[in-house]
């Protein structure tokens, strides 16, 4: 590692350790004080760099909020157990409500009231929804780089719990995918191919909280036409009692992503692997089933471009958008030659490419908004993902190539939330954990490249 390189490992290690809450790390201090799913299993990679202790302590905090019928929620609100139970049984005595936003943390919207006081395996309050299911890959690299038995086999059961939940109660139709229920599902909230479903939702919410404008640009969040309709949706769903397999079948919102379809093949062909060398083969043969059931169902449904889309359930539209959700599909355990060339020209040279990543819309697109959330922005962690699908399926010359460019976009925009693609320059919140620990893990020899980095333009011109 060069002078260069260690000096923005320092950073990101420093980025990591001003995050960490103990078990869990925010992922943003002052706009997200929580914790968030995705988001651990992306930084428990880069506590691995530092501390490997550190690293499955993340992976059990999360699958430590698991619920009865094995969906792990999307946030987990900053309370200790106590408190919540405290306030679980005392919510509607007017000084305690006025309370409830110091006692469960920094301000938030919405707060654990809107989902109807739901808490979680280890009494923390948390969301009803879930987020792209990446802590059983997260979960495997852990294992393959520390070779810790006891602890990998013990988030066993949890994990393949989550995926049955996904493959049963969300998907009631049989269609080999999991139905999302809400925008923050896929991880990718104001993406355009949600335009269409929300606006069927008519908003039931007038005053609509906005702290995470607090402290981020409102130029670079989702509109408060959004909020209105994710917070309907919420609200929605706790009077209906949040059951999830008639939300799948019969909700307000219902899509298919195929951005979290390819990550839940991945993860469920990591769990396989995992189980197999722990000496679980039965866990192991049914983890290879569901796997091989979610990427037929994926690639029985991509287009001649060799690209999968959204679909809205509600009238089994496709999506005429663009998105990285496509570009994700990469990260499926096994496609056809098509599909991964398609993919491979559509990241590195294609309308989702740039110099610093992998665009979240194509640079063509008409709903184009190059500094806002999931509507232009280049993300690491998609960049990240893209690359490990990439070197899975042997283009490891490619995976390279995005990695440095991802790690060239940190360097020139900072630990940022997200990036613009034709500057890199650094966008929403500041201190992002994710950015940091996939940055970190990537300047190390765990990382793709294996640690041995040159610029992006370097690497491009001697390609």
């Amino acid at each position: 590692m060069d002078v260069l390189d260690g000096r923005l490992a320092a950073v990101c290690r420093a980025t990591l350790e001003r995050d960490d809450r103990g078990s869990y790390t925010v992922p943003a201090p002052l706009t997200y004080p929580h914790q968030w799913n995705w988001d651990s299993a992306f930084v428990a990679l880069g506590w691995l760099e530092i501390s490997p202790e550190r690293a499955w302590r993340e992976l059990e905090s999360l699958l430590a909020a698991q619920q009865p019928n094995g969906l792990v929620p999307h946030l987990i609100y900053a309370t200790p157990a106590p408190i919540a139970e405290l306030v679980a049984h005392l919510h509607d005595v007017p000084v305690v409500r006025r309370l409830v936003p110091a006692l469960v943390g920094r301000r938030y919207s919405p707060s654990p009231a809107w989902w109807g006081w739901r808490r979680g395996g280890d009494g923390r309050f948390c969301s009803a929804i879930t987020q792209p299911p990446v802590a059983a890959t997260a979960t495997w690299l852990l294992f393959e780089a520390t070779g810790d038995e006891p602890r990998a086999r013990a988030l066993l059961p949890a994990l393949a719990r989550w995926h049955r939940f996904l493959l049963d109660e969300r998907d009631p139709l049989g269609l080999g995918e999991p139905v999302l229920i809400h925008p923050w599902e896929s991880g990718r909230d104001n993406a355009p191919e949600w335009d269409a479903p929300l606006d069927r939702v008519r908003p039931e919410v007038t005053v609509v909280p906005r702290p995470d404008r607090d402290h981020v640009d409102a130029a670079e969040r989702p509109s408060d036409d959004h909020y209105r309709r994710f917070l309907t949706l919420v609200r929605r769903g706790t009077r209906s009692g949040w059951r999830q397999r008639e939300l799948a079948a019969r909700g307000p919102f219902r899509v298919l992503d195929p951005g979290f379809s390819a990550i839940l093949a991945r993860a469920c062909a990591d769990l396989s692997r995992l189980a197999d060398a722990l000496g679980e083969r039965r866990l192991a043969e049914v983890e290879a089933a569901r796997a091989e059931r979610v990427a037929a169902a994926l690639a029985a449904r991509t287009g001649g471009d060799g690209l999968a889309r959204a679909i809205d359930l509600a009238d089994d539209s496709e999506s005429d958008a663009l998105s990285c959700g496509s570009a994700l599909a990469v990260v499926a355990p096994s496609l056809s030659a098509a599909s991964l060339d398609a993919l491979e020209q559509v990241v590195l040279q294609g309308p989702l490419a740039s110099p610093f990543g992998v665009r979240s819309l194509d640079r063509g697109d008409r709903r184009l908004r190059p500094r806002c959330y999931w509507r232009g922005p280049v993300w690491v962690n998609v960049g990240w993902l893209c690359a490990l699908g990439l070197a899975t399926h042997g283009r490891r010359r490619s995976s390279a190539l995005l990695i440095r460019r991802v790690v060239e976009c940190v360097r020139a925009g900072g630990v940022r939330e997200y990036y613009a693609p034709g500057s890199g320059r650094g966008l929403g919140a500041h201190d992002f954990a994710w950015t940091a620990a996939l940055c970190l893990r990537e300047l190390g020899p765990r990382g793709l490249c294996g640690g041995q980095l040159t610029t992006a333009a370097e690497q491009e011109a001697a390609a």
